[in-house]
């Protein structure tokens, strides 16, 4: 099994012991729509009364009107020849017909009303549950922003991604809309049990004799159901797990010719999967007919031992017995039975949720690494100038990446990095813009500890163009505003002139509204590069850090972004890190590092002076020319 289908097993088809704690902590997200919450469930039990009701009524209309001994004794002596019993005959026969009428527009009355209360509950609670989840998620995707690249360097997107979709979905259709169908199925089971108790409660008993076994027949199905749930999230995860890889890796596989073991893998899976499925799909088709086979041996016990009294012309359990008793107690049997045959598969489902509120909550008790002091004042009026001030830094504890680093940047300044890969060029701009917490040493602008100032606020005066520059889906504008409801659009299009974006944009269909699709796709790389100029431009940074923004740069596009380059710079604190020498030549300093360390400092023409590292990757990069002249 590969690393991300243990990933995907792990995360997705957990199940926990129910735990009060944590349901409390999920209905606290219900608390400020408890008066909802109240009113749909005192409509479920309207709704379950109403329902209920319905039987009785059949019971009395049956009893009264259809089945009146009165108006049966008076056609027997009809038809025995008493002439004089007619008119009483016509008189009660008329009577039953409005009294059965009556009755029967009852019925549809309540039928009506329940079927209105039943509208009204199910909107309730699916507007419940969506503000509930809608505050569960704002508050995760809050959590997430204010978390440090560290926290999501330990956590795979993927399992992010799905706390605030799959988890919280799971959520709501479990906790709110399963506690209200919990709530619904338990109303009608006692309402129901209320009505046969009051009527007669020695026909309910006999009526109610098959329960213990309905509830035996649930633990064992419980016990098979959950073990072929998880069984088959397993399978499906792999299965997943398959497909993404090969849609993300078709390139190899289609280079190297695997299609046909890919295939044959995936079909392997899904064979699998589906033979799981099929077994759950046989634990279901022996549980629900044995549970009907137990409702429907009720109805029978009552018919059988009910009409045998009946025959026998005796009293049934001290109370009158007729056909309408029968009808109505098979409909409730009917009622009952249902709802206490999902209940068993609603078990399950709980403790999904329980799974899922638990992941969920870890998240959101994770504790935010990187917070803003107490007090931290906000960054106002740069000057721009940094200081490195003995920094050691290591993602991990004992692996350090910056050593003793000590760096002092003038207001101003254009500061040059360069370096092997994995020198540690990239960490300095990550803790700059406190990304990351130094272990010892300080970070200063201005003087000022960053760990002092106000995270949001010092960000935004540090502009950052990285390699692979990231454009959200949505228009070019959309792009370089970035929300920001203080940039007006002719400070857009002017930052994107400026920077040599706006003849291209303009060439494209709609300009500036013209959808760059995810990432960026429908942009060249020089194109997102200039985008990224214009959008770091418009935000008006003091200080800026180009981090290889160069790198990957046709030649015909380089000339206009090293133009857009010049430009951005111009009274700003600049920190450039490239791999090509030609683009920092002209740089106040440069700074060469070497395993995490600083060593050489100086100009261009000092440092080759110099003949050390700088000198000696100069050479490299342009060993067929004469480096000797400036």
């Amino acid at each position: 099994m590969s690393q991300t289908e243990a990933y995907h097993v792990e995360d997705e088809v957990q199940q926990r012991a129910y735990d009060a704690q944590l349901m409390r902590r999920l209905l606290a997200y219900v608390r400020p729509y408890r008066t909802f919450m109240v009113a749909a469930v005192l409509l479920l039990f309207v709704s379950a009364l109403f329902s209920s009701v319905v039987p009785l009524l059949n019971w009395r209309a049956i009893s009264l009107y259809i089945n009146n001994p009165a108006r049966i004794e008076m056609e027997h002596r009809v038809q025995s020849g008493d002439s004089a019993a007619a008119p009483a005959l016509r008189d009660q026969a008329a009577t039953d017909k409005r009294g059965l009428y009556k009755v029967v527009v009852l019925i549809a009355v309540l039928m009506v009303a329940e079927a209105v209360i039943r509208f009204a509950q199910m909107l309730i609670v699916a507007w419940l549950g969506q503000k509930a989840m809608l505050k569960m998620r704002v508050e995760i995707f809050s959590h997430l922003q204010k978390m440090s690249l560290r926290f999501l360097d330990r956590n795979p997107v993927g399992r992010l991604v799905t706390r605030v979709t799959n988890d919280v979905e799971k959520l709501q259709e479990t906790i709110i809309s399963g506690i209200v169908q919990v709530i619904n199925d338990l109303s009608i089971v006692f309402v129901i049990l209320g009505f046969m108790l009051y009527n007669n409660w020695r026909l309910a008993l006999i009526m109610l004799s098959p329960i213990p076994f309905v509830f035996v027949t649930g633990v064992v199905f419980r016990k098979y159901a959950r073990d072929s749930y998880l069984e088959i999230r397993r399978r499906i995860a792999r299965l997943n797990s398959c497909m993404q890889e090969n849609v993300s890796g078709m390139r190899i596989v289609s280079i190297f010719n695997r299609e046909a073991l890919r295939f044959e893998q995936y079909r392997r899976f899904n064979a699998d999967h589906r033979d799981e499925w099929f077994s759950q799909v046989r634990y279901y088709a022996i549980y629900f007919p044995i549970v009907d086979f137990l409702g429907t041996l009720s109805v029978a016990l009552i018919i059988l031992y009910g009409g045998h009294q009946i025959l026998r012309g005796q009293v049934l359990f001290g109370a009158a017995a007729d056909i309408g008793m029968f009808f109505a107690y098979v409909q409730w049997s009917e009622r009952l039975y249902g709802p206490i045959r999902t209940l068993a598969d609603r078990y399950n489902l709980l403790l999904e949720a329980m799974a899922s509120s638990e992941r969920v909550f870890e998240l959101l008790d994770t504790p935010e690494d990187i917070p803003n002091r107490p007090g931290a004042p906000a960054v106002s009026n740069l000057r721009g100038e940094v200081q490195f001030n003995d920094i050691w830094f290591a993602y991990e504890p004992g692996q350090w990446v910056l050593k003793g680093i000590q760096l002092d940047i003038r207001p101003g300044e254009r500061v040059a990095i360069v370096g092997h890969t994995g020198a540690g060029k990239t960490s300095l701009v990550n803790i700059l813009s406190r990304f990351y917490d130094v272990q010892r040493g300080s970070v200063c602008v201005d003087g000022i500890d960053v760990r002092d100032y106000e995270k949001t606020s010092l960000r935004r005066n540090i502009g950052v163009v990285l390699q692979d520059v990231f454009l959200f889906s949505g228009s070019i504008e959309q792009n370089i505003r970035l929300s920001n409801p203080d940039l007006p659009s002719d400070k857009i299009r002017a930052c994107a002139e400026y920077v040599n974006a706006g003849k291209f944009i303009e060439r494209l269909p709609s300009a500036y509204a013209y959808n760059v699709g995810e990432r960026g796709a429908n942009l060249s790389t020089g194109q997102r590069q200039l985008l990224a100029f214009a959008r770091v431009l418009a935000h008006n940074p003091r200080i800026l850090v180009l981090d290889e923004a160069t790198s990957s740069i046709d030649p015909e596009s380089e000339a206009l972004i090293q133009d857009a380059i010049a430009k951005l710079m111009q009274d700003r604190t600049s920190i450039v890190i490239a791999h090509r020498l030609s683009t920092v030549q002209h740089a106040d300093r440069i700074v060469v590092m070497h395993h995490g360390e600083i060593r050489e400092i100086g100009t261009h023409q000092q440092l080759l002076a110099r003949r050390g590292l700088y000198y000696t990757l100069y050479r490299l990069q342009y060993k067929d020319q004469d480096i000797s002249r400036p």
